[in-house]
């Protein structure tokens, strides 16, 4: 009886899937550079800092620019702090967004924001036009490891 429970719990967990992580990039400013009409619908985040981003009040888009849907390929790498840095190389649709956004010279002086999961990571600008990579500052080793794995399966 009892290796029959066991066998069927055993059954049940591989089953599980677990969600795949939600990766979102958007389009970010300082909320006392955001004034005019243009901004009403941005969402106000109370960024706590990094490593890399002061902690400060930004605004954020209401779309993201991509999604981890569109991420074709991505490896991860160790970071001066205890995060990691995830290298994300981008489908058709997201690049050509992405080369779109980064045309406006202004726009690479502005920060991008960087959701992962519930949390927001980075506020970072983009530094020069996009080409076909993109590196996202960040994560956790947990979550680089699982975008990689969401990547591989689906």
């Amino acid at each position: 009886m009892t290796y029959g429970l066991v066998l069927l719990l055993s059954l049940a967990a591989c089953g599980e899937k677990t969600q795949p992580l939600s990766v979102q990039v958007f389009p970010a400013r300082l909320a006392g550079d955001a004034r005019g009409p243009e901004y009403a619908a941005w969402d106000t985040v109370q960024f706590a800092g990094g490593t890399r981003s002061k902690a400060t009040t930004y605004l954020v888009a209401p779309e993201p620019l991509f999604t981890e849907w569109n991420i074709t390929a991505c490896k991860d790498a160790a970071s001066a702090d205890s995060t990691r840095i995830v290298v994300a190389r981008l489908n058709a649709y997201a690049s050509r967004t992405m080369q779109r956004f980064s045309e406006d010279s202004a726009r690479l002086k502005q920060p991008l924001a960087l959701k992962v999961g519930d949390r927001w990571v980075s506020f970072l600008p983009l530094l020069r036009p996009f080409e076909d990579r993109i590196s996202l500052y960040g994560f956790t080793r947990e979550e680089a490891g699982q975008l990689q794995r969401d990547i591989e399966t689906r």
